[in-house]
């Protein structure tokens, strides 16, 4: 193919979808067109997507010739309506807003879990990885789905499109491919932005041995208080998950995993472990005297 016909040759994915701006569209077609625009997996349709997007759009409600200032016109107005986060990035919500899409999948966009950490993500994780196998299955993420339904009032969706809704789901956020979600890939579905190790980035775990007492429990202080997050003066449930998971990862026994399917195996084997050495009481949570005996500070 010449340059000249390269340059002139221009495909239009939203052909494969007349509905496209007009009328409600399907999970699958949805999915389908975040797919195609989000081309380089950054959870947002932004730079070069942006304008081949809107370009696209156009052509499919015009028969007009379209030249790059319609498109300009066409992408300012509907940014300025849609783009609530104003960062000039198309995110999923703001989509299924400009793509009038099936009524009880926008709603799947539309949560009221509101997480705003690590913890709260692997607390709504435990509830639905209910075998404990690392990941969330087909199955269980169709519960997930059902039940982010039954909040909104949608109780007698059927069967089938729950099944639907997870087989999108799945497109969009399954980067991997792999049929079920990590919980990275969980974290992305709902928009929540795993914290970075406090363990490693706070440099708090290092040469305990050369501080003074009061500096190691000064240290045992930002430790605990940080992994604390209901402030009981204890680390339970999704908190000590994630302590522990910021262990093997400041241990390097966790590297490059990130919220991987092996990685939160390793967490729960390692998790009884620890439990059974440093839970001196049994009582299945960790004081600040028995994550002091966690971290290695003695006096």
């Amino acid at each position: 193919m010449s340059t000249k016909r390269r340059m002139s040759y221009y495909d239009n994915f939203l052909k494969k979808y007349p509905s496209a701006g007009k009328s409600d569209m399907d999970a699958a077609k949805f999915s389908e067109i975040w797919q195609h625009y989000d081309s380089n997996n950054s959870g947002y349709i932004d730079d070069e997507g942006l304008d081949k997007f809107f370009k696209d759009l156009l052509m499919t409600m015009s028969s007009n010739e379209v030249t790059p200032e319609l498109v300009k016109d066409l992408k300012d107005c509907f940014m300025e309506s849609y783009d609530d986060a104003k960062d000039g990035r198309i995110a999923i919500t703001e989509l299924a807003n400009i793509l009038p899409t099936d009524e009880n999948f926008i709603l799947l966009f539309r949560r009221e879990e509101n997480l705003q950490s690590s913890v709260e993500l692997m607390t709504l994780w435990k509830k639905y990885d209910k075998n404990k196998s690392g990941y969330i299955t087909r199955h269980e993420l169709g519960d997930f789905i059902r039940d982010l339904l039954a909040q909104r009032g949608k109780k007698l969706v059927p069967e089938e499109k729950i099944k639907e809704y997870v087989k999108a789901m799945l497109k969009i956020f399954d980067k991997n491919n792999d049929g079920h979600l990590s919980l990275a890939e969980m974290a992305r579905l709902l928009a929540v932005k795993t914290e970075e190790n406090f363990l490693i980035t706070s440099s708090r775990m290092v040469k305990f041995q050369d501080l003074s007492p009061k500096e190691r429990n000064a240290r045992l202080n930002e430790v605990f208080d940080h992994y604390d997050k209901g402030k009981t003066n204890y680390l339970e449930g999704a908190e000590i998950d994630l302590f522990v998971k910021d262990l093997l990862d400041y241990g390097g026994l966790n590297e490059g995993d990130d919220f991987q399917q092996d990685s939160m195996r390793k967490v729960q084997i390692f998790k009884q472990t620890l439990m059974q050495h440093c839970d001196i009481d049994g009582d299945g949570k960790l004081s600040k005297a028995e994550v002091k005996m966690c971290i290695g500070i003695h006096e």
